[in-house]
């Protein structure tokens, strides 16, 4: 049968490149396996042949292996794997040094004085009242942390004015209490006092 013809004469084609390709590579791998034979034996042409002599050739290689401890010991000695204490007392009196440089500067910085601008509002007991002479009154209280700054006169009622002053305090020192009991012990002059504003300068 013709059909049958053809597919064994196709079959024996494969078969006969499959035996191609096997062959190549037997070849292939033989001449990778004589390649790393002949780096074997260059390898172990090129190692230094061991010494077969007893006796006298022995004694100086069991001389020296002492000497190889000796100086592997004292190696060892001069490394220090967990520090000196001097290494130590030296930084803690390094550290205590730079502590106290800090502080000192620290020290030596001004302090921040809290202060605070106040204004007040004066106001006397009638139209009749002199209100300068009350002005002149107020500004008379003196006091350490107490600066009187810049005042008007503002309308109030009937052709009353009152008194709107301003003064800088410094907090620790004077305090709203004591700016209103100094200022209404002009009993003649003022009526009452009221803080206007209050900020922190």
């Amino acid at each position: 049968m013709p059909g049958a013809m053809d597919k064994l004469t196709r079959i024996d084609g494969e078969v006969k490149e499959l035996r191609q390709e096997v062959q190549k590579f037997s070849k292939e791998v033989v001449n990778a396996l004589a390649k790393l034979e002949q780096k074997l034996n260059s390898l172990n042409l090129g190692a230094p042949a061991q010494t077969s002599q007893t006796g006298a050739g022995t004694a100086p290689a069991k001389a020296a292996a002492p000497a190889k401890k000796e100086e592997a010991k004292k190696a060892d000695d001069d490394i220090d794997l967990f520090g000196s204490d001097s290494d130590d007392e030296e930084a803690e009196k390094n550290r205590a040094a730079r502590a106290a440089a800090h502080l000192e500067k620290k020290s030596k910085k001004p302090a921040v004085i809290a202060k605070s601008m106040i204004t007040l509002d004066v106001k006397p007991w009638d139209d009749e009242t002199d209100v300068k002479e009350m002005e002149k009154a107020v500004r008379s209280i003196e006091a350490d942390g107490l600066l009187w700054g810049t005042s008007k006169f503002a309308d109030v009622a009937f052709g009353i004015k009152k008194l709107v002053i301003t003064c800088v305090v410094e907090d620790d020192k004077v305090g709203t209490d004591f700016l209103e009991e100094s200022i209404t012990a002009f009993e003649e002059l003022v009526q009452s006092v009221d803080i206007a504003s209050f900020n922190k300068i």
